[in-house]
């Protein structure tokens, strides 16, 4: 069994290393790496004892808790071991506490002591799992499940956090049980002699499994950068029933950062490039309106003036790079586009946006001609309410499923704002500092962005990406009465200079944002920035403009936290990112979630790791010192009753004390050679001991009668205890020092001997 305990020892550790990808550090390592000893060393005594299976089970579980105990709740516990009420009540306060910390952190995770307990949970009961279907079931391809349950940890926390060595290393892993299993005899059926070409047909398997994981997500079209089970899609296909929301998460979480076109300006000032706009929130995902298209682009200039009047109007030179989508992308409000043809074409009456029935136009380029809202603070302030134009009546239904928190935060962040400007400004500024960029936690959470079930737990955890924060401000902006919508493109870029000197503004997938556009009278629709991190807000939508909520009154009644929360960015967006988390941002969120400090920021041990190793680790090198020695005693005491229980058959009497002769040779380093009949093999174990030839002769007598014919059916044994304790002595008295100590403390018997027969010998009854 000590082979096997070691196997799933190292399976267990191999299958870990995939989890320090959605890990920040190694501090889980030491609680984890205790759990996983304990219960290995518990199950693997038992298995020693020959106890039943079910029984060696629920002693490991029983492990796993005293683990579990020691390292995490050792405060709460009697004599910091024994549990009690108290300590499962502290366990279930730990494990809230772990939900608390994910929600409110971005992976990789940091120290924590809830998702600590979390972790040693789960890896303790996978390798409980796997102990059980390896040595006590014998079936080695059910134990793989536990390794790709610890592949899947990270797999659904953070994408790209199953890195190709993780991944290789589950594989090893992997075989290593199925290698190993047979090596050592943890199978339900052993093959006699190794199948022909065994060495290369299992590199075959591999390499097809590998190739499966790596390659076949690389070209399937809806997945995002990873291995597997995340995928990489090579292709900018979507996958059916991803909105352009979720489109954008794939794109900026994605490590291809692939061009996909660039463009230069009339004026030489990067723009917001708009593909397109949702304004229907009453489904489960959003979709833009493709059946309402005007197939006459003619009409666009009069559609583009009466949406925006007196605006500046500039021209933007677009080419295609690798660009597949049907939205053409122009700064708003196109009014004129040139260089692509006529056919195939259509513009949205309502948003402008201009679609094509074809995609795939890499290479191409066209011109184009905007007209820009001209706002100031001045002219949004003095705009009357939209409210009551029926036109807009659209922007400003609301979905029946929509999270009550965010009418209430809507309420909240615009109470003493006059104007539908102040209110639409506060609720930008209150969405970029009291809420955090984080574009991996919706995902690993489950809160993707698409519809408005992501957007309740978003106004929970404070954390998401712009696919959040555009959706939150439009329906705020909707609770106030203000026409809004959603629209999705992509962020201004830095300039590049070409060979020729001239200056143009390149895009590709991590440029990808969503940001509100709401409707003021005499204006049109404008822009706001609730995305923390993007470098900044409009200059006609200050970020340090005063909050009309927040003037005269206590900070510590606000459900969120105060204006100088961390969080805020002026800096350019980082490569990984157009909008990302500005550097240093940590969690924010309503006052009375905030844990308190020492809670928060507490090490996962309450006294120092190396005392609580120590007070493991010591009790398991007792026990495991004196283990082997127990099970020699406990054996030989078997042996020695069944030699003196007249219940039991001549020959399973003769047998013990023959298999307990063989044992003490073999635990003082005297062998024979397996061919050897049992008289040979006798007087070879016995050659040192010429004061036990009369106690080994009996034994050998009572051997030979019980295994080639007794002489009548009265005949018993005549070989005793005594005779064994004799031969004992012998060996004892004879040997080194060292040798008695290796007999006593390590016995060679045990694990080697098992009580195998010798030639010859008949059946055991």
């Amino acid at each position: 069994m000590v082979p096997l305990s070691l196997l799933l020892l190292v399976v267990t550790a191999l299958g870990c290393v995939g989890m320090a990808g959605a890990l920040d550090g190694l501090w889980w390592v030491i609680p984890v790496a205790a759990t996983v000893l304990t219960v290995l060393l518990v199950t693997g005594a038992a298995r020693w004892l020959r106890l039943p299976s079910a029984l060696v089970t629920l002693l490991g579980l029983a492990a796993l808790l005293l683990a579990l105990t020691l390292v995490h709740l050792n405060d709460r516990a009697l004599l910091g071991f024994i549990p009690t009420g108290g300590t499962f009540t502290a366990a279930s306060a730990l494990w809230a506490q772990s939900g608390d910390f994910v929600s409110r952190q971005g992976a990789p995770y940091g120290p924590d002591p809830g998702l600590s307990f979390v972790l040693c949970v789960l890896v303790g009961l996978v390798t409980v799992f796997m102990e059980t279907v390896l040595v006590g079931l014998r079936t080695a391809g059910l134990a793989c499940w536990g390794v790709l349950a610890l592949l899947l940890v990270p797999a659904l926390t953070l994408p790209g956090s199953v890195s190709t060595p993780g991944l290789a290393a589950a594989a090893l892993a992997a075989l290593a049980l199925l290698a190993g299993s047979r090596r050592w005899g943890a199978t339900r059926a052993r093959r006699i002699a190794p199948t022909p070409g065994g060495g290369p047909r299992a590199l075959l398997v591999v390499a097809g499994v590998l190739a499966v994981v790596l390659l076949v997500p690389s070209v399937m079209p809806g997945f995002f950068n990873g291995a597997f089970p995340q995928g990489s899609s090579l292709t900018s296909e979507r996958a059916a029933g991803v909105g352009p929301l979720r489109a954008v998460g794939q794109d900026l979480r994605s490590d291809e950062r692939a061009r996909r076109f660039s463009y230069t300006t009339s004026d030489g000032v990067a723009q917001y490039m708009r593909l397109l706009t949702l304004s229907d929130f009453s489904q489960d995902e959003w979709f833009p309106d493709t059946e309402n298209l005007d197939a006459d682009l003619t009409r666009l200039p009069a559609a583009a003036h009466a949406a925006v009047p007196g605006g500046t109007e500039v021209t933007s030179k677009v080419t295609f790079e690798n660009y597949t989508e049907h939205w053409l992308p122009a700064p708003y409000a196109p009014v004129d586009v040139t260089g692509l043809g006529d056919d195939g074409w259509g513009f949205s009456p309502r948003d402008l946006s201009v679609h094509s029935s074809a995609a795939g136009m890499s290479g191409a380029s066209y011109t184009v001609t905007s007209t820009l809202p001209h706002a100031t603070p001045d002219s949004l302030r003095r705009a009357p309410s939209a409210a009551s134009d029926d036109a807009l009546a659209p922007y400003l239904k609301l979905p029946a499923d929509r999270p009550q928190a965010v009418a209430d935060a809507a309420r909240q962040y615009t109470d003493g704002a006059r104007t539908d400007y102040d209110r639409a400004l506060a609720i930008q500024n209150h969405l970029r500092r009291d809420f955090r960029y984080d574009v991996n936690a919706p995902l690993a959470q489950g809160y993707d962005a698409g519809g408005t079930a992501s957007l309740e737990k978003f106004m929970a955890t404070h954390a998401g990406y712009s696919g959040h924060f555009a959706p939150a401000m439009a329906l705020m902006a909707r609770e106030m009465g203000i026409p809004a919508r959603v629209a999705v493109g992509y962020l201004p870029t830095a300039p590049t200079t070409g060979a020729d000197g001239a200056r143009s503004f390149p895009v590709g997938t991590g440029d990808s944002h969503a940001w509100p556009e709401l409707y003021f009278q005499g204006v049109g629709w404008v822009r706001f920035e609730p995305t923390p991190g993007v470098p900044s807000t409009p200059d006609y939508a200050p970020e340090n403009a005063p909050d009309p909520a927040g003037a005269g009154k206590d900070s510590s009644a606000s459900a969120t936290p105060s204006p100088s929360s961390p969080g805020q960015s002026s800096g350019r967006p980082s490569a990984t990112s157009s909008d990302p988390a500005p550097p240093g941002a940590t969690p924010t969120g309503p006052a009375s979630e905030q844990p308190a400090p020492p809670e928060q920021h507490s090490p996962a041990f309450q006294i120092p790791w190396w005392l609580l190793a120590a007070a493991l680790l010591v009790p398991l090198a007792l026990l495991l010192a004196v283990l082997p020695r127990w099970l020699r005693g406990r054996r030989r005491r078997a042996r020695v009753r069944a030699m003196q229980d007249a219940s039991l058959s001549p020959q399973r009497r003769a047998n013990a004390a023959w298999d307990e002769f063989r044992a003490l040779a073999e635990d003082y380093g005297v062998s024979s050679r397996v061919s050897d009949t049992p008289r040979v093999r006798a007087r070879r174990l016995a050659a040192g001991i010429p004061g036990a030839h009369a106690p080994v002769e009996r034994v050998l007598a009572d051997l030979e009668s019980a295994s080639y014919g007794a002489p009548d059916t009265r005949w018993r044994p005549q070989a005793t205890p005594e005779d064994l304790a004799r031969v004992r002595d012998e060996f004892r008295h004879r040997a080194s020092r060292g040798r008695r100590l290796r007999a006593a403390w390590w016995p060679a018997s045990l694990w080697r001997h098992r009580g195998s027969r010798h030639p010859g010998a008949g059946p055991r009854r």
